[in-house]
């Protein structure tokens, strides 16, 4: 079906160019779903400023944002906005209490975990890994913890696709036999890899698994119940599914997963589990001594050493540091793997925190973090709306563009020389027929009807009415194919562009 990329998107800086599917924000929005518990009204003692931020939130919940919302000002309690479903077929609400894939987010919590290994006298930063896996290749084994946490390491940035479902020994045998893309040390290059294999290291040198390592020393000294793989009682909350494509790709676990949690090319790097309670629940922690004590935090924020990404940010260990036009700091990071997107930003000078946390894929869905900071930090701010109303559907509308789409799919179906005419004629907008002639576009539109012919419907994906991607069935080859229409609303919404993609062409 459809194909994209499993990347990440570190706050305006774009790691991997997404295919167009990916950037199109083709998701319907629900109805909002007002959760007691989190949609608390703002009393009148908190400021102007939380007012503001829950409008806007309200705003893109009405425009299809679907997940939780977390803010912390000074001087007010967490304010935590809910929206949408955890399971639309269930109409089981989104909550504090749902747990989301919270996809990279996962790597500071192994970078905790490295230090608190430190703490217990376990290993050095410093120490290079062949000292505790003595099977590396040598080029690997001179790698050091502090690489392979501020991704410095040289390894690539993945070991297998996400298709994949690759064990512990597999992951091994793997990074011994790939090539490094760099000297260690020598530069930064962001890699899954190299924390997939400092989850390896935390078994190895520990004596237990992963998860129950992170379990016994932050989990549970951080109260916090829904995080982790397989080891919290899952039954006792709600696990949102992802949405994509307006199609529901079920829960996390129900693909890639060992029976012991994910499959080791995103173990440790990506596929935790968590709730916006328990990620609040955990930067609190953090701000205390009981989980890393003041020596291993600063290492955790601003190592020695430090590896800069760009003239503002440099790497943390599992987080990205972050310089404000204030000259003040915000340690964050964020995740998300095509379905799930996460951020988490904590102004620790500033003692502001913003959690988000979403199970559907909206383009948008990145910036609502930062028009949120915007609000809290610029005075007079006003944010924009992020992303895009999308309604899904199961055949065409019953409006202007639900019969232009019709007149389309009529047209590659059985439509002769003089049909072709009248359509470029009354049914394009005005700037295709003067860039193309009117002969050109009939041309274009007899040769995909070549390509596809009479079609059957599966889906409709409309977006802010100016976008039809139609998922179709072609009934001559029985393949599946992706239609889309664009239309000019200053032209009353006639086709200013169409494209078509069959299957074989997508895979």
């Amino acid at each position: 079906m459809f194909r994209y990329v499993t990347s990440d998107y570190f706050y305006g800086v774009k790691l991997k160019s997404l295919p167009i599917f990916a950037l199109l924000p083709l998701l319907f929005a629900l109805l909002v779903v007002n959760c007691s518990k989190d949609n608390k009204p703002i009393q009148p003692q908190q400021d102007s400023i939380l007012q503001s931020i829950s409008r806007y939130l309200d705003w893109e919940g009405e425009n299809g944002f679907n997940g939780v919302i977390l803010v912390k000002t000074p001087g007010n309690e967490p304010m935590i906005r809910s929206f949408g479903y955890a399971n639309e077929e269930q109409l089981i609400p989104n909550s504090s209490q749902t747990a989301f894939d919270i996809g990279s987010i996962t790597k500071q919590f192994t970078g905790a975990a490295i230090l608190k290994l430190e703490m217990l006298g376990k290993l050095s930063v410093n120490d290079s890994i062949g000292k505790y896996l003595p099977t590396l290749a040598p080029d690997k084994g001179i790698i050091t913890f502090h690489q392979l946490l501020t991704h410095s390491s040289g390894l690539p940035t993945n070991i297998g696709s996400d298709a994949e479902v690759i064990t512990k020994d597999v992951l091994l045998t793997r990074i011994n036999e790939t090539s490094l893309i760099s000297l260690p040390g020598s530069g930064y290059h962001y890699s899954h890899a190299g924390y997939n294999l400092l989850g390896l290291l935390i078994e190895t040198i520990s004596g237990v698994d992963y998860e129950s390592f992170l379990q016994t020393n932050l989990f549970k000294p951080a109260r916090m119940r829904f995080t982790g793989y397989r080891m919290p009682d899952w039954t006792a909350t709600s696990i949102a599914h992802g949405y994509r494509f307006c199609n529901d790709w079920g829960g996390p676990m129900d693909s890639g997963w060992l029976e012991d949690g994910p499959s080791w090319n995103r173990r440790a790097s990506g596929g935790m589990l968590s709730t916006i309670d328990d990620l609040y629940a955990w930067h609190e922690a953090l701000l205390g001594n009981d989980i890393l004590d003041e020596q291993s935090k600063a290492k955790y924020y601003y190592p020695k050493n430090p590896v800069m990404i760009n003239e503002v940010q440099s790497s943390g260990y599992g987080w990205r540091i972050i310089k404000t036009t204030r000259q003040t700091n915000v340690i964050a990071h964020n995740g998300w793997n095509g379905r799930y997107y996460s951020d988490f930003m904590r102004y620790l000078d500033e003692k502001v925190t913003i959690i988000l946390l979403s199970n559907k894929f909206r383009e948008g869905n990145q910036s609502i973090p930062y028009a949120i900071a915007k609000c809290i930090f610029r005075k007079d701010y006003q944010p924009r709306l992020a992303g895009s109303l999308t309604q899904c559907l199961d055949s065409l509308p019953d409006n202007r563009l639900g019969k232009l789409g019709g007149k389309f799919l009529t047209l590659l179906a059985n439509g002769a020389e003089k049909d072709f005419r009248d359509f470029t004629e009354k049914c394009l907008a005005s700037h295709l027929i003067i860039k193309f002639g009117n002969d050109t576009l009939v041309s274009k539109l007899r040769d995909l009807q070549k390509r596809t012919g009479p079609v059957r419907i599966r889906q409709i994906m409309i977006t802010d009415n100016q976008l039809m991607n139609i998922e179709v069935f072609q009934l001559g080859n029985n393949q599946e194919a992706f239609i889309q229409l664009y239309f000019d609303k200053n032209e009353d919404y006639k086709i200013r562009g169409f494209r078509f993609e069959s299957s074989d062409e997508r895979n």
